[in-house]
Formats: C-alpha cells, sequence, structure tokens
C-alpha cells in the first residue's frame, strides 16, 4: 500500500507546489494592473536539453517540450539552475555492508524509525550504526525528500546518538491520521523565554 501510494503522491516533493504557484500567479497578475503585460511566462512540460555559452554574455537553452513533442530554442542573460536533486539507490555506497544489511520482502534496505540501516545483530551489538536521510522513502513516505523536514530528521538523529532528548520533539506534527489506533500525541512544553537581567539600573 505504502509503494503504491508513495507513486501517486509524487507532487508532495517534486517540482513546484500550489502555494508557490499561487504565489508567483499572484505576483505577475500584479504586475497587469497598470496596463502592461509581465515579460515572464511559466513552462510546464519542458526540458532543457542542453545549454551552451553563446560570445561571452549570452546563453542558449535547447528545449523540449516533453507532452507535445516538440523542441526549440532559447536564448538569455542567466539561467538559475534550480534544479532539486536526483535519487540515488544506495547499493555502490552500501556495497561492503552488503551482507550485513537486513532487507524487506522487495530487497531494500530496511530503515527504522530513528533512521538507521537496520544491520545484523553482530554488527549493532558493538555500537555501530548507519544512519541515513533521503533514502526512506520506501519506509517512511512521501516525506522523506522534503527538505523542510531535514531539522526534525536531523534531531531524530542527534537525539539517538547523544542518547538524550537533546531536541524535545512531538510524537505527532500532524492532525491527520492514516490508521485506526494512533497513539496519544505527546506534545513537548514550549521552551521559556530567559530572564533577562538589566544592564543598567533604572530606579
Amino acid at each position: 500500500t505504502r509503494d503504491r501510494l508513495t507513486t501517486a503522491q509524487w507532487q508532495l516533493h517534486k517540482g513546484i507546489d500550489a502555494d508557490t504557484l499561487a504565489a508567483l500567479h499572484d505576483e505577475l497578475y500584479r504586475r497587469t494592473l497598470d496596463g502592461h503585460w509581465p515579460d515572464t511566462v511559466l513552462t510546464p512540460g519542458v526540458r532543457v536539453r542542453t545549454a551552451g555559452r553563446i560570445a561571452t554574455t549570452r546563453i542558449e537553452l535547447h528545449l523540449e517540450h516533453t507532452q507535445q513533442n516538440t523542441r526549440t530554442r532559447l536564448t538569455t542573460d542567466a539561467v538559475v539552475l534550480a534544479t532539486g536533486h536526483r535519487e540515488r539507490p544506495l547499493d555502490r555506497i552500501l556495497a561492503g555492508l552488503d551482507p550485513y544489511i537486513r532487507r524487506d520482502n522487495s530487497e531494500r534496505p530496511r530503515i527504522d524509525e530513528h533512521f538507521r540501516l537496520v544491520l545484523d545483530p553482530s554488527i549493532t551489538a558493538t555500537g555501530s550504526n548507519v544512519y541515513v536521510q533521503n533514502a526512506e522513502r520506501h519506509t517512511h513516505g512521501v516525506g522523506a525528500p522534503d527538505l523542510g523536514l531535514t531539522a526534525w530528521r536531523g534531531a531524530t538523529i542527534l537525539n539517538t546518538l547523544t542518547g538524550k532528548e537533546t531536541y524535545p520533539l512531538p510524537t505527532r506534527t500532524a492532525f491527520t491520521t492514516f490508521g485506526l489506533h494512533q497513539p496519544r500525541p505527546r506534545v513537548p512544553q514550549a521552551r521559556q523565554a530567559p530572564t533577562l537581567t538589566p544592564l543598567v539600573d533604572l530606579r
């Protein structure tokens, strides 16, 4: 079920989100209010095939529309490379640990709730662990590649490494549940601002 849902929910962690699109639309609309049209266009479904410099100041992009199978060129002064990241298999990186990695029915590495690879007890008994981030979509769901959750994942890992709650984390962070039986959420107390000592006696 998780595999099926993860594939269907790709919009949650790829490309652009609805809030960003709405903000862009609002800004472009605002720029039309004086009777002009902004020199901007959004082109979904367009892939940059190649890019090359023309002379010293211009860049030529070779573009392809993935649904229409059409191609064109665009010459511009600048390009912002907001390409995100590409998920790569862990096999080559973890090749030395392969005999010790516990796998699921689809031969993917098992990853526990603390973002540790599930390894053979002969390894973990020595106190050795391997932690991963952005490699656990098949165990933790579509939030795994979400960079907005990096701080929470990092805090979870640090708390596990130190063996104490260095960073208090709630057991639940959403109002939605995805099962019929859920444990009662623990919400950490709000941090209290320190009492400041005046530098000068104002009496």
